[in-house]
């Protein structure tokens, strides 16, 4: 027996409303205010004159080179030495490995092509060491041909200048 196609229509229209199911509610959103070291709504990767000394143009990078990795961390607000960064740095094959603070002390918003320079010291198996990251927004492709949106090089005392390429967070 054939069942008209109208029949058949309104069959599958009421067969697919009773199987359909609820979409779930969506989470709340979290309760927790905002820290200090995130930007006001709307922020589009670019630092503003409203933000100067109040957020870092580096919330966090990732950087290696030729025998060496970096990883940075914006820790928030101004202190009296600029805006507060950890660091993480293993170099020389892995043989060496500190982690230290940063501090950055320049302008917001600093101009494309221009170095984003954090200055402070490592604690070292030697003992405190000073050291130096210079961030520049320019192609740079490692050793593995993977392309990096920043170039980065970082200075420690006592030792050679290493050079590499990482990942910048944005805004």
């Amino acid at each position: 027996m054939r069942i008209p196609t109208c029949t058949a229509v309104v069959l599958i229209a009421a067969l697919t409303a009773c199987t359909a199911t609820q979409p779930q509610a969506a989470a709340a959103p979290p309760t927790d205010p905002p820290q200090a070291s995130l930007p006001p709504p709307g922020a589009s990767g670019k630092l503003s004159a409203d933000m100067a000394n109040k957020v870092s143009p580096v919330p966090a990078f990732m950087g290696l080179g030729e025998h060496f990795n970096i990883e940075i961390q914006g820790e928030g607000g101004p202190t009296a030495e600029g805006l507060r960064h950890r660091v993480h740095l293993v170099w020389g094959m892995g043989t060496h490995e500190a982690e230290g603070t940063l501090f950055y002390r320049g302008t917001p918003g600093p101009s494309r092509g221009a170095p984003i320079a954090l200055d402070g010291t490592l604690d070292t198996a030697k003992g405190k060491q000073a050291i130096r990251v210079e961030i520049v927004t320019e192609a740079c492709t490692d050793d593995a041909d993977v392309a990096h949106p920043q170039r980065v090089t970082v200075t420690v005392q006592g030792e050679s200048t290493m050079r590499g390429c990482g990942e910048l967070a944005v805004y």
